[in-house]
């Protein structure tokens, strides 16, 4: 783990809660001169790779997803260093996968704060990834 934060990794799920988590990433990458990651993630949860009908709308939906993050980064990231991932698979792990892979100094998202069943079913990403990530995670907390 470096400080000041030079590479901060910042998973996007294109709600307004997620792009103020990518605006105070941004503000930190700004003040150490440091990269924000922009990642999406098309959740799937299965191996889609014998199902061509699957593989062939997943790849239109990222394509679609990467249109949309080139315009997020240009409008919340103008006057600081980026670069757009994006990935499939399960959220959780897949935020950590990253910030391994790219050794994160920082991940900053956002917390939905789900409670009782709806925590239960869908379960919650901020906490598989604040237990399983290898830096820092700023948790902010959903728009009220």
């Amino acid at each position: 783990m470096a400080f000041p934060f030079k590479r901060i990794l910042a998973p996007v799920d294109f709600d307004s809660s997620s792009l103020n988590a990518l605006e105070l990433a941004a503000k930190i990458a700004k003040q150490n001169d440091g990269t924000v990651f922009v990642l999406h993630i098309v959740p799937v949860d299965m191996d889609v790779s014998g199902m061509p009908q699957y593989v062939d709308l997943i790849k239109r939906q990222e394509s679609l997803d990467r249109e949309k993050l080139t315009a997020i980064a240009k409008q919340h990231l103008a006057e600081v260093k980026s670069e757009i991932l994006d990935e499939m698979g399960e959220p959780g792990n897949v935020i950590a996968d990253i910030a391994t892979k790219l050794a994160a100094d920082l991940i900053v998202m956002v917390t939905h704060g789900r409670r009782g069943l709806a925590r239960l079913v869908e379960g919650s990403v901020a906490e598989k990834v604040l237990r399983s990530a290898p830096c820092p995670v700023l948790a902010v907390r959903q728009d009220q």
